[in-house]
């Protein structure tokens, strides 16, 4: 088999030769101080992109097609540094503040300001947007992914993710109460841009997988009620999941970090079949999941801290878990985050070494074995 038709035997619910593990859209590392790390206690120098990481590490990968928006007007942006902080305000008003050198050195920015303040900015916002469909930019695509040999996702938008993005967390909850319409009209107008730029990218190209990037679970759970989500984004939901369909994608997947035992009953509801990464910190037990929703598509769920210096008690009690959950089939084990800074080389083998036994693949990739306590 080859990655596109293990992914497609996963998908189905049947038995690949091997069970892929699949590089997801996080990608294998946050920030570059995790590469530096690594390659100090023993991985090869050349193993420094994503093509070359999963090579080594026996890992798959999931190809991404772009949307097709073109005539993107010019935004400004001005950056400063204040101490040990660096400062970036763009156009639409929004204001960041990170960590000096936060691209090696990891951390969450600090969001001081929004682009979205109330109906005026949002109307700003949209003539910084593309202003049209580029039939270039779609054929090169097309050529590009013609025979393909692995699967390929397409991304089509966000509801609440947007709209949390551009206004930030607390003032988008409250607009859900003081200014439904403005939240009802952004969401709008990100399915229009899907509708243009994205749609005509999943009909030309038929994908394996669609993918909403949204975010809106917390540790316990929805920021909202199911309600405020059946209102609000379920119509975009069934908007997209009908489309796909009809051009025969096969996984529908939201992308949400966060606690989503209740989230997942209601994809089901709305077209959707496919969740990810499944956030261990919060919970979300796989095999649970399994027996509830017996269709349900699921990526992700390894905790990423056993990887971390020190952490090697954990690897096999954590890996335990996933034989039973494999054997439903319908599961692409992966970590619930990108690998962090703090990643340990002596960890991260003995991690894959596992990994690999349990998938079925034990000689694949190019890394040191590394075996702990466990049987094998």
């Amino acid at each position: 088999m080859n990655e596109l038709e293990r992914f497609k035997t996963v998908v189905n619910f049947e038995k690949p030769d091997y069970w892929p593990l699949i590089v997801t859209m996080a990608g294998y590392m946050i920030g570059k101080g995790g590469m530096i790390k690594l390659h100090r206690e023993g991985m090869p120098e050349w193993v420094n992109d994503n093509e070359n990481w999963c090579r080594y590490w026996g890992q798959g990968m999931i190809d991404q097609a772009e949307h097709i928006g073109a005539g993107k007007k010019q935004t400004k942006e001005e950056k400063w540094i204040e101490g040990d902080f660096e400062y970036t305000r763009y156009e639409s008003g929004a204001l960041i503040k990170r960590v000096k050198d936060h691209e090696t050195n990891y951390s969450m920015p600090e969001f001081i300001e929004f682009a979205v303040r109330d109906r005026a900015s949002f109307e700003r916002l949209k003539t910084f947007d593309y202003t049209y469909a580029s039939k270039e930019k779609l054929a090169a695509q097309v050529k590009k992914f013609k025979n393909r040999s692995r699967p390929l996702l397409v991304q089509a938008g966000r509801t609440w993710g947007m709209v949390r993005d551009a206004m930030g967390p607390e003032r988008a909850l409250y607009a859900i109460y003081d200014d439904p319409a403005l939240v009802r009209d952004m969401i709008s107008y990100q399915l229009h841009f899907v509708e243009q730029f994205v749609f005509p990218v999943i009909e030309a190209l038929r994908p394996e997988a669609v993918n909403l990037w949204e975010d809106f679970c917390y540790n316990h759970g929805l920021m909202f009620s199911p309600a405020v989500f059946r209102e609000f984004c379920a119509p975009y939901y069934k908007r997209v999941a009908a489309f796909a369909r009809d051009c025969g994608v096969k996984m529908l997947v939201v992308d949400t970090d966060g606690k989503v035992d209740e989230f997942c009953l209601l994809l089901e509801e709305f077209g959707f079949n496919a969740i990810w990464p499944l956030e261990q910190v919060c919970g979300n037990p796989l095999l649970e999941y399994r027996k509830r929703q017996p269709n349900l598509i699921m990526s992700g769920g390894i905790e990423k801290e056993i990887t971390n210096s020190g952490n090697g008690d954990r690897i096999e009690p954590e890996l335990s878990k996933l034989p039973p959950v494999l054997e439903k089939s319908g599961y692409f084990p992966s970590f619930d985050h990108a690998l962090q800074i703090i990643v340990g080389f002596e960890e991260l083998c003995r991690t894959m070494t596992r990994l690999h036994e349990i998938c079925g693949s034990a000689e694949l990739g190019e890394f040191p074995r590394k075996r702990g306590q466990h049987r094998c």
